[in-house]
């Protein structure tokens, strides 16, 4: 594991983010897991803005990208909760974006692991409903490094 955060607000999720981006550079990938409503675009929000982006960030589930580029490193936002194969995301460029020059952030990853040899983040946001509705425990571990 490489770090656990705990978040009571959107706001603390979206700080988080941002101040993880700041140890990315060019290439990295990162991978989501969380329930519906974890709080993944929160955190995909708050890395835009450590990134320098300045464009309201949001879900990609109809489009299964959205690109950010008016920051210091472009960020590719991925939601492949709709995707069934693996190849469905070389029909959309996906290995542009992965070998490309941003950083690709993908919720969902689990439906395209397979995809996924390669270092990259993986973060987790866990809801306890027990504690609260806002609290996230956020893992951010470090794959195949």
């Amino acid at each position: 594991m490489l770090k656990e955060y705990y978040s009571n607000s959107y706001e603390d999720t979206f700080n988080i983010a941002s101040d993880f981006a700041k140890t990315l550079k060019k290439g990295d990938i990162i991978t989501f897991d969380g329930d519906l409503g974890a709080g993944k675009t929160a955190f995909v929000s708050g890395l835009a803005k450590g990134l320098g982006i300045s464009d309201i960030v949001q879900s990609p589930t109809f489009t299964i990208v959205n690109e950010y580029r008016s920051g210091k490193i472009p960020l590719f936002h991925f939601d492949v909760y709709r995707i069934c194969d693996s190849e469905e995301m070389y029909d959309i460029g996906f290995d542009e974006y992965l070998f490309g020059e941003g950083i690709c952030a993908i919720e969902w990853a689990g439906n395209i692991s397979e995809l996924f040899d390669m270092s990259h983040y993986e973060i987790t946001i866990y809801k306890d409903l027990d504690i609260s509705d806002d609290f996230r425990k956020i893992v951010i571990t470090r794959r195949n490094s």
